[in-house]
């Protein structure tokens, strides 16, 4: 599995709305391809006065994920992000198109919050109460350390 790129962009919240993105300093109109895609497996990490506090996966487009995370009310049982009431938020987002497994997406995921647990003494503070969590393979976990360093630098 291959580590590309990310994005990393800072999101300007009011009430519970995204009111403007910036990417590298520079107010943007949206997010960039291939986070707008649906179907494309992303791993995201959201990042709070440089405290990661929440990792999270998805297949669809990155604004319709935030936006079910930011405006839930408990319909089904969901109440949305725990982190909802920030104003600002710094989220960086990987891509995977080449996969098609939200499964090993998933694997990526708790071995990297493992590695916060690990290294930091501590999971991140909004930990999702739930993770799926599937046997990695040696390429996932590989994978979850890379993402893991950037994050870390």
């Amino acid at each position: 599995m291959e580590v590309k790129n990310y994005q990393r962009y800072r999101i300007i919240l009011k009430d519970k709305k995204i009111e403007s993105i910036e990417m590298n300093g520079k107010k943007v109109k949206g997010f960039l391809q291939p986070v707008t895609k649906k179907k494309i497996p992303k791993l995201y990490v959201v990042k709070s006065k440089s405290e990661v506090i929440y990792v999270g996966v998805t297949s669809q487009s990155i604004r319709n994920r935030l936006r079910y995370g930011l405006t839930a009310q408990g319909g089904g049982g969901y109440y949305g992000y725990l982190w909802k009431d920030l104003s600002e938020f710094e989220i960086l987002i990987w891509s995977f198109t080449e996969e098609k497994s939200l499964n090993r997406i998933e694997a990526v995921e708790a071995e990297l919050v493992f590695l916060f647990r690990q290294h930091k003494g501590k999971w991140p503070k909004y930990l999702r109460m739930e993770i799926h969590f599937h046997d990695a393979s040696e390429d996932e976990r590989k994978t979850a350390e890379a993402i893991f360093k950037e994050l870390s630098r």
